[in-house]
């Protein structure tokens, strides 16, 4: 690995960092303008396969699968009355490791695989979720800023154990 890619492995692990650190202290305003206006933001359903046969999951069924329209309003949403799900505000703690730059042109284009292990607890709840994954993303370089231009979340659950995905990956 040359010393330009470990720079630049090192400047996306920060990225990633500051992305999870907006969404877990709840600014989904900061954490928006780190998108691109081209965005695609999805989480394909996990199937259980037999033997080993990939990928093993849904290539056309999703959990979500957002553009930058529909990721606004679910922003703007969660800052309204009526994002009940979320009332009051989980409490989440995001775990980014594995960050492995797959492909880089210095100030145009990369993409970024990194594990995601999330957990999120609930007002008063004694339960708590924990949701891990892959993902699998793509940047390009605008006005001097890496920007998210898609994200593939492959969750690792086939059955996800919690009461709703008013959260973000």
């Amino acid at each position: 690995m040359t010393v330009e890619k470990m720079l630049a492995n090192y400047e996306f692990e920060q990225w990633l960092y500051k992305e999870a650190q907006l969404l877990d202290d709840i600014d989904f305003d900061a954490w928006f303008n780190l998108m691109h206006k081209s965005l695609s933001y999805q989480m394909p359903v996990r199937v259980n396969k037999e033997g080993t046969e990939r990928p093993d999951y849904a290539e056309d069924m999703f959990c979500f699968d957002d553009d930058i329209a529909l990721l606004k309003l679910r922003v703007d949403r969660l800052k309204t009355d009526y994002a009940w799900a979320e009332i009051p505000p989980s409490r989440t703690r995001r775990f980014v490791s594995n960050v492995k730059l797959e492909t880089y042109v210095p100030e145009h284009k990369a993409s970024v695989n990194s594990y995601l292990l999330l957990y999120r607890s609930r007002s008063t709840d004694i339960h708590h979720d924990i949701i891990s994954g892959e993902r699998r993303d793509e940047f390009i370089y605008e006005n001097g800023a890496w920007k998210l231009s898609k994200r593939v979340f492959i969750v690792d659950q086939t059955t996800i154990n919690t009461r709703n995905l008013a959260i973000f990956v």
